[in-house]
């Protein structure tokens, strides 16, 4: 089962003063290649609240036990458009920033899975997820319409994360088996061992059935990922206070430029802007979502 690890974030200034305690805890063992964690949360602020969700490459399907949440995804921070979130909403990967505002009460439960996971556990192509929030109704049916009524009704976090653990375990069979060639792809990717040349090659498939196949049980394309792991790696380095010269270098950015230039266009932040607002946190800390990832950052006003 894993054991329950509780932490509390409080980032803002005392103006906004308040807490987020939080409950994570990987899965089950036989969901573990999966499903990354679950993680109950519970925010009390003073004053909304607004989070940068950066790409990781990752599947989020978040569970809300309370109104006042808002989420839109963007390029352009300035002009992005809040919607309500779904009671159960899934997030795909994705290459452009997104925001999630909410009104200094927040209440609910996450999921952070794979991309392969999530097209085994679901058994719905990934360019179905691909820069849109989908409803989890829209790929359970039934079985999803009060699951998180179920959830919110119990009374602690184990049972809830236990609930979600005999869900998941059932639906092993539901979905198709990803191809161990596209696993093999994406490890070599995030490990910068593959160029996106050699992905093809690694396969034995023909560059346009790697596409068609990333496309259904990834999301995005081999390139996209690509950049997104790119992304990942030099925020890490940025975060841990590597100057953007040297970043742009052991990533393989053509410069310093194009360094800027993608965390932009990626992040809706300047690599400086990112690394004031980010604070020094290490990736993987209690405000990520994941170990090893840098997946958001807090914006005031």
């Amino acid at each position: 089962m894993g054991s329950v690890d509780a932490f509390d974030v409080c980032t803002m200034p005392a103006a906004t003063a308040g807490r987020r305690s939080a409950r994570r805890r990987p899965p089950a063992a036989a969901l573990r290649p999966m499903i990354l964690n679950y993680t109950g949360f519970h925010t009390e602020f003073t004053s909304p609240r607004r989070r940068l969700e950066l790409p990781t490459g990752c599947v989020t399907l978040v569970f809300s036990f309370s109104e006042g949440l808002w989420v839109s995804r963007t390029e352009d921070l300035a002009a992005a458009r809040l919607r309500p979130v779904a009671r159960a909403m899934i997030s795909g990967p994705r290459t452009v920033p997104a925001i999630g505002v909410h009104s200094g009460v927040v209440h609910g439960l996450e999921v952070n899975m794979t991309p392969q996971g999530c097209y085994r556990l679901f058994g719905v192509p990934m360019w179905h997820f691909e820069d849109a929030h989908v409803d989890l109704v829209d790929v359970l049916g039934q079985q999803g319409r009060h699951l998180t009524e179920r959830l919110q009704a119990l009374p602690s976090w184990t049972e809830r994360f236990a609930l979600l653990d005999a869900l998941f375990c059932a639906r092993l069979d539901a979905g198709p088996s990803p191809a161990p060639e596209v696993y093999g792809a994406l490890s070599g990717l995030w490990t910068n061992t593959l160029s996106l040349a050699r992905v093809s090659a690694e396969t034995g498939w023909s560059a346009r059935t790697v596409r068609a196949r990333f496309r259904e049980q990834v999301g995005l394309s081999p390139k996209a990922m690509a950049r997104v792991f790119r992304l990942q790696h030099a925020l890490r380095m940025l975060a841990a206070g590597t100057a953007a010269a040297q970043v742009a270098a052991a990533c393989g950015y053509h410069d310093q430029a194009h360094l800027s230039r993608e965390v932009k266009a990626m992040t809706g932040l300047p690599p400086s802007r990112f690394v004031l607002l980010r604070g020094g946190l290490a990736p993987g800390s209690a405000l990520d979502r994941m170990a090893g990832r840098v997946s958001s950052v807090m914006l005031s006003g």
